[in-house]
């Protein structure tokens, strides 16, 4: 995870660094897009990342050997609940993954946007070839 951080970081340096004639703005760099959590399968040459652009977190795949990568899931809000624990089935046909944070020592879910119905932390499960999730139970670490 440092080294995606650090990676992220020299990228949005550069970035600045080229366009050093033109003001950015706090809320550029406050949405910088973030990709983390980066998986293999075991028998397939296919990768996964979770990625954060503009507080929409969102599974993404490729596939090699050109490893065109693809948008999986379609999370639209900026909602504040966090994709983790991502993985693969063991024949790379699925991934399975954490939505929500964990639980503070008060016993509570974050719930970043005060969503009246309240949030919890659940394993979902989204097919290698598309399709919407599906929700597996409550809890983390599929």
């Amino acid at each position: 995870m440092k080294k995606c951080a650090l990676i992220a970081f020299l990228a949005l340096v550069c970035s600045l660094r080229l366009s050093a004639q033109h003001p950015v703005a706090l809320d550029q760099l406050l949405s910088a897009p973030f990709p983390e959590n980066l998986t293999a399968a075991k028998k397939m040459n296919r990768i996964a990342w979770t990625f954060d652009q503009e507080g929409k977190r969102n599974v993404w795949v490729a596939e090699g050997p050109s490893f065109n990568a693809r948008k999986l899931t379609s999370y639209h809000e900026d909602d504040g609940q966090e994709i983790s624990d991502l993985r693969f089935t063991d024949d790379g046909s699925t991934l399975v993954y954490s939505r929500g944070g964990g639980k503070n020592p008060a016993g509570e879910f974050p719930n970043p946007t005060s969503n009246p119905s309240g949030v919890e932390q659940t394993v979902w499960s989204v097919a290698w070839s598309g399709g919407e999730p599906k929700r597996l139970d409550t809890g983390h670490s599929p």
